[in-house]
């Protein structure tokens, strides 16, 4: 999985395309939000026509699940080129090739932990490709990866829990509640990421801007 030395790959246009949809999920929770809301609170029953409910659910449900996938690529495909680019502005020996940084959330048990490390490491290198082991990381990378660990390992389990012996009324509210706090989960978790992309590409874009500077200018005869 080691990616060949082709050079820095401007990310910019990924970059570019990789916000972009965060910013669409990131509406599309806070609709998902007030629509949950406006169930719990109102409690009236739907008097229309159930089919137009249904196709109205239906379409919506699969808007949702499109936005979500095309973002999860982009941004699967934002890490990847993150990893490959830290390795090409100098960051030697670094754990995680670009291929197992994406790989790694497709690993049972492994993907509670492994995706992080990569992110933070990721991170480092973007920091100072040269002396990337005595950097940190940041602690966004900590809130972004408990916002995404929360809404899908915990809070399903706990919903279910709750829920398995109630009536099917009250089962329903509280459902409703779950998702609302998803949905105010996933916004949190857009926001975050968002910084954290922002951020990874600035430093990587400094440092190859810097790099190219400084290399012309070695070329450049001495008078």
């Amino acid at each position: 999985m080691n990616e060949p030395d082709a050079g820095f790959r401007d990310p910019t246009v990924l970059t570019k395309w990789t916000r972009g949809l965060l910013y669409t999920s990131l509406a599309v929770s806070l609709v998902s939000a007030y629509i949950g809301s406006v169930f719990v609170t109102s409690g009236v029953e739907y008097e229309g026509s159930f089919t137009a409910l249904l196709a109205a659910g239906f379409l919506w449900g699969t808007f949702v699940n499109l936005v979500a996938l095309v973002t999860g690529i982009l941004v699967l495909m934002w890490i990847y080129r993150a990893n490959y680019n830290a390795r090409q502005l100098g960051a030697a020996d670094m754990e995680f090739t670009p291929g197992w940084a994406v790989g790694w959330y497709f690993v049972p048990i492994a993907w509670f932990w492994k995706p992080y490390q990569a992110m933070r490491e990721i991170w480092k290198a973007s920091t100072d490709p040269s002396n990337w082991r005595e950097r940190s990381g940041s602690p966004l990378l900590g809130w972004w990866w408990a916002l995404w660990l929360v809404p899908l390992w915990v809070l399903g389990s706990v919903s279910y829990t709750v829920t398995r012996d109630m009536e099917e009324g009250r089962a329903e509210r509280i459902d409703a509640l779950y998702g609302i706090a998803i949905d105010a989960l996933d916004v949190a978790l857009a926001l975050v990421l968002l910084v954290i992309i922002r951020r990874i590409h600035q430093m990587q874009t400094g440092h190859w801007s810097r790099q190219r500077t400084e290399a012309a200018e070695a070329r450049q005869p001495v008078e």
